[in-house]
């Protein structure tokens, strides 16, 4: 596969309005057909407006990365220091989000945000990486699988007025390679 000539970089407050568009569009695309579609909008209507995305564009709790081709946004991470859920072992961040657009999915971008996570990870002083994912989101899990992440547990997720048990992964941060 070709390796894209993606941008990434941190996200920057004027960008929430294209980060709020866009991780609308991606949650609609990865969730349609595994959940009812007006849940999944009033989801996005309530997660991904432009002041939500400010607001967790700011929060220093929050690393933000974007991937850009060109004028197009392709593909965003978002790493947080959150407490994690006890099956978490290690000094703990959680990847809280990594989406691509369709259209970039399988050149290896997802994976250059994954690399990029890592990084913000280790800088955090992380020795874990956790998160947590739908389950019938099988090309997902497969990714993270990839990444070494190994489901440790699971965690309630309130969508659509039901409770799911979505599974928790964690993978150990990659060490920085050593000359």
């Amino acid at each position: 596969m070709s390796h894209p000539a993606a941008e990434l970089r941190p996200a920057r407050a004027d960008d929430a309005p294209a980060l709020a568009r866009f991780a609308a569009q991606a949650f609609t695309d990865t969730y349609r057909g595994l959940d009812d579609d007006q849940d999944i909008a009033d989801y996005c209507a309530e997660h991904f407006t432009p002041a939500v995305m400010a607001a967790v564009i700011a929060d220093p709790a929050c690393s933000t990365m974007l991937a850009w081709v060109g004028d197009a946004l392709a593909g965003y991470a978002i790493v947080r220091d959150k407490p994690a859920p006890p099956c978490v072992t290690g000094r703990a961040v959680q990847l809280w989000r990594l989406y691509l657009d369709q259209a970039f999915i399988g050149q290896r971008l997802g994976a250059r945000l994954m690399q990029a996570a890592q990084a913000e990870a280790r800088r955090r002083g992380a020795q874990t990486l956790w998160l947590g994912v739908y389950d019938r989101n099988v090309r997902a899990v497969d990714f993270y699988r990839r990444f070494g992440f190994v489901q440790v547990g699971t965690s309630e997720f309130l969508f659509g007025g039901r409770i799911y048990a979505d599974p928790i992964y964690a993978a150990a941060v990659p060490k920085l390679a050593t000359a």
